[in-house]
């Protein structure tokens, strides 16, 4: 690397130093509540904004609003009359932001968790997640009185899983989707609808979705109409309850997947009219449904539109792009998608930045993938180094918006892809559902195809591939380096590593996603371990560096372990970070950065033995 490109290169204190994600975005009349994850702090905060003012934060000093049920969602809710109730992260209980009383009941060592509710009259409906001492965890949609002593009443207690509680305009009829083990939230739901009694609700009845139907998002129209989307068709459309035909069809994903409750791609003006969005070849789309059908695309800069929310005759989102980090906005399509920054992410964006491009590719069985590649920022001595980034989940997915993590490593001459892998959302059901039964064959082809590709193009150095991922992508580095013979070293944060353990060990959202990616247990035991990364990590010849949270519950920390054991004994080359006090997604600044600064020093000394490496290891 050149002595400029070093002095260029992007220090990791400035990926994670100020940056803020903001998430749940929803209107409180005129004004607008978000949530903040803000690393610097450790913690996430709810904030309120209102017209011609600053943004305010709800959240005490040294508390944090979040909540723990399965990944966690959205942690607030606005009442009619304007009261603001949120959860609290150190009791996980639903507290009165403005008269800082409680409205759920304590409950030992955080055994009942709260998600997704909504506010109507004297009442909360909400997504309630109970831990019993047994083991068993129920989740149940409850309604819980505003006012002391908080009654709470359950008003569905026989599925898996709940979400989306939903009350219509008048009050008067309630709104949500089941699922049940062993699929998940985008394999099939259900949806309910039921007449609210004083007692509770009416008889419920199904009125959408199946077993093979994922339907999300129930939301009621201001005149008392209730749409969703579902996938019926393929692709997540949204659709009007008695309506055979989708409101706009579309062969574009108009949703995505149910990994957190409350998630939010579509909204309703006064007038009827929709805010919606759309995925085409990975990049998202933002438009408004007329009442005639038409749709209008909101022409923007941007890349992606989270949680699009109207608030008057405009749209609020959290929206990103190419050279645009995530920030919220508020748009007004009458003018061309014109409109406000209400509250940047406070990153500053680099003076050059590389910018992707999207490509499709062939793999294997005749199929193809879909990535994103991003050149190096700074000259190269020939083909750069090559970074192959699998993203968790495995039914994610990946935009292409500025993230400085990438923009890390461009800016020290690696070359950086982000592969959508077969099984990634935003592609249509048939893609996402590509990957059943071949978890840790055809994702791990499709990265090493991607890799192969820019190699052959001659974009990349074939002999200094690394390949990094994180959970769901971790397992899928750890296959690709236990199976494969193609990368020089690999990155696994919180990584799956023995495919059994992680459905016997993890948290009950996902115990059983592996029926579906892998195989029912026990049939498909003996599949499990021919799998799993740990029953030939006695095979990993590439450098591997790991990069563990000590409290994660979704993948735990011994999963790591167990593949470090085995490197250990065989005397191979590797390092093992495990950051106290962190989960699944660190949270904590000087974790961030100093997990991405061992990264950085790992792959440059490992490619620096392949010979004369561009890629440097400047702070």
């Amino acid at each position: 690397m050149t002595a400029e490109a070093e002095a260029g290169a992007l220090p990791a204190t400035a990926v994670f130093a100020r940056t803020r994600t903001f998430n749940w975005l929803r209107r409180d009349g005129n004004a607008l509540l978000w949530t903040e994850t803000r690393p610097s702090e450790a913690r996430t905060v709810l904030v309120r904004w209102e017209p011609g003012g600053e943004p305010v934060d709800l959240t005490p000093p040294g508390r944090s609003c979040s909540n723990i049920v399965g990944y966690g969602g959205i942690p607030y809710g606005v009442a009619p009359d304007g009261e603001i109730l949120a959860c609290d992260s150190e009791d996980q209980r639903i507290h009165s932001v403005r008269r800082g009383t409680a409205v759920t009941p304590a409950a030992p060592g955080k055994s009942i968790r709260w998600s997704d509710f909504v506010v109507a009259d004297d009442h909360v409906y909400a997504v309630r997640e109970q831990h019993h001492d047994d083991g068993r965890v129920a989740n149940e949609l409850v309604r819980v009185g505003r006012e002391a002593p908080h009654d709470c009443v359950a008003l569905d207690s026989g599925h898996d899983f709940v979400g989306a509680p939903r009350v219509s305009p008048d009050g008067s009829r309630l709104a949500w989707i089941t699922w049940d083990h062993p699929r998940m939230p985008w394999d099939g739901t259900q949806l309910w609808v039921a007449d609210l009694t004083p007692e509770g609700i009416g008889t419920a009845t199904r009125v959408a979705g199946s077993t093979a139907e994922s339907v999300v998002e129930p939301t009621w129209t201001p005149d008392g109409d209730l749409v969703f989307l579902s996938d019926r068709s393929g692709w997540w459309n949204p659709y009007r309850l008695g309506d055979t035909e989708p409101l706009v069809a579309m062969e574009a994903d108009m949703g995505g997947p149910l990994w957190f409750l409350g998630l939010r791609n579509l909204d309703v003006f006064a007038d009827g009219r929709l805010v919606v969005k759309w995925m085409i070849g990975g990049v998202e789309h933002l438009g408004v449904r007329h009442l005639d059908g038409r749709l209008e695309e909101v022409s923007t800069p941007y890349t992606q539109f989270v949680s699009p929310t109207v608030v008057g005759d405009r749209i609020a989102v959290v929206a990103a792009g190419h050279r645009h980090a995530p920030a919220v906005l508020l748009l007004d399509p009458a003018v061309g998608g014109r409109g406000e920054v209400v509250r940047d992410n406070g990153v500053e964006v680099p003076a050059t930045v590389a910018v992707p491009e999207a490509i499709t590719y062939p793999t294997t069985d005749g199929a193809v993938a879909h990535a994103f590649w991003y050149a190096p920022t700074v000259p190269t001595d020939g083909p750069p180094p090559l970074i192959v980034n699998c993203h968790g989940g495995p039914t994610s997915q990946v935009v292409p918006v500025l993230d400085l993590r990438q923009q890390y490593w461009t800016s020290r001459g690696y070359g950086y892809l982000e592969v959508n892998f077969r099984g990634s959302s935003g592609y249509g059901r048939a893609y996402r559902d590509a990957l059943k039964g071949t978890w840790g064959v055809v994702d791990v082809d499709d990265a090493v195809a991607g890799a192969q590709y820019l190699v052959a193009k001659g974009l990349v150095d074939g002999s200094k591939l690394v390949i990094r991922g994180l959970s769901g992508g971790g397992w899928l580095t750890l296959c690709a380096l236990a199976f494969r013979d193609v990368f020089a070293a690999g990155g696994s944060m919180n990584g799956v590593a023995d495919a059994y353990t992680m459905a016997t060990d993890t948290h009950k959202f996902e115990s059983r996603y592996l029926d579906s990616l892998i195989g029912p247990l026990p049939e498909a035991r003996e599949l499990y371990d021919e799998r799993s990364p740990v029953t030939a990590a006695d095979r990993i010849t590439a450098l591997l560096i790991l990069l563990q949270g000590e409290a994660d519950d979704v993948v735990p920390a011994d999963q790591a372990e167990a593949i470090a054991a085995v490197l250990r004994e065989r005397g191979v080359e590797h390092e093992h970070h495990v950051y106290a006090g962190e989960g699944h997604l660190f949270a904590k600044a000087e974790n961030l950065v100093h997990a991405l600064e061992a990264e950085r020093d790992f792959y440059a000394r490992v490619l620096a033995a392949q010979g004369s490496s561009t890629a440097g290891g400047t702070r």
